[in-house]
């Protein structure tokens, strides 16, 4: 079968997990064609980093960001498509005119932090089916009167070829900052820590652009076991970074997929993060880490709650996982997670989705 993605197509989540989906369907025996989308605001121009994974066949540039109906159509037709998947794409309309109309399957999945009650009949029109990653974005759509298709999102084999390189005499905790927004909790990350003064801890700040650098460079400046790296970096080389950290530490006041997540388990590291959808249904308080209270900060755009998580507690489970034997504990139940976080399950139910929509 011949199925197109629409993606960002540089380094970022929602691209990461559309390149392992074609991964999959490439498995599966499909041919895959990428149309990709432009990024906006900080990230308007791409990573700017040479990274030999984004440097792949059959890769169309989009003209904008919300790709217009004929570029669509055109698009298709050039490459035969049979079916089109999408990741958190609204211009509803032309994806019904330019691709559905024109008889390709049309496969959508949404972030549930932008998703609201508005769009469901909308998005019924543009797509064959919605399918979601989430236990959380599951059940509201469920209740919003859309009937998704559920896949579990594994451990790609990508992350499983890393071997982590650890010196063993310090503990350092990692925050996956990506864009560096409102969604990531970084001013009560930076106190919790602070309220720690165990020599033997680091804090790895990493984000992928320059967003907050003085506030960033200001607490390493206080606090000389805080690093900053704001840069990003080619795949290989940032994911060996991140493997080689003890512990993820990474709150958030919502997530949609939360792909650090994964690939902490992936690299047997404990994680500390809130104890609320979907970060807990990855980690499970001490099995492969501590999940930490938090309390309600408003809510996203889509209506869901907001939560921030408690300084307190958050400084708690820091001081906990400085302990060898805990942290040990927590690394072995990653591992454990690991291995039900299958990438098989991942390819069955892509292969299971891809047979409902299309009949």
């Amino acid at each position: 079968m011949r199925i197109g993605v629409v993606t960002k197509w540089f380094s970022s989540g929602q691209a990461t997990v559309a390149r392992y989906w074609r991964d999959a369907f490439d498995q599966l025996g499909h041919e895959t064609f990428v149309l990709a989308r432009p990024g906006s605001g900080p990230r308007a121009g791409g990573s700017g980093v040479d990274d030999p994974v984004w440097d792949a066949p059959g890769v169309t540039h989009a003209s904008q960001q919300e790709v217009p109906t004929n570029e669509y159509a055109r698009w298709a037709s050039d490459n035969d498509l049979e079916a089109a998947f999408f990741d958190n794409a609204y211009e509803f309309g032309e994806i019904r005119d330019g691709l559905r109309a024109n008889g390709v399957r049309t496969v959508g999945r949404f972030v549930w932090e932008h998703f609201s009650q508005d769009d469901v009949e909308p998005a019924g029109d543009a797509f064959d089916v919605i399918y979601s990653v989430t236990d959380a974005e599951h059940e509201r759509y469920g209740r919003m009167g859309i009937e998704p298709v559920r896949v579990h999102m594994g451990i790609h084999p990508e992350l499983l070829a890393i071997e982590p390189h650890r010196d063993g005499e310090r503990i350092t905790l990692v925050w996956p900052g990506s864009f560096m927004g409102r969604r990531k909790p970084l001013d009560e990350a930076l106190e919790a820590f602070a309220r720690v003064p165990d020599p033997r801890l680091r804090f790895l700040l990493r984000g992928q652009v320059e967003r907050k650098a003085g506030k960033l460079k200001k607490a390493a400046r206080k606090d000389p076991r805080i690093e900053v790296l704001l840069e990003d970096q080619p795949t290989a080389e940032h994911l060996q970074s991140f493997a080689n950290c003890d512990v993820c530490l990474t709150p958030s006041r919502w997530e949609g997929l939360g792909l650090p997540l994964y690939e902490a388990t992936a690299f047997g590291m404990p994680i500390i993060t809130n104890d609320d959808p979907p970060m807990n249904e990855v980690v499970r308080d001490g099995l492969n880490g501590l999940l930490i209270k938090s309390h309600p900060d408003g809510t996203t755009r889509s209506g869901i709650d907001a939560k921030s998580p408690d300084v307190g507690d958050m400084a708690r489970a820091i001081e906990a996982i400085a302990d060898d034997e805990l942290r040990s504990r927590l690394s072995a139940g990653a591992l454990e997670v690991r291995e039900r976080l299958s990438w098989s399950r991942t390819v069955a139910d892509l292969e299971s989705l891809l047979a409902t929509a299309t009949g």
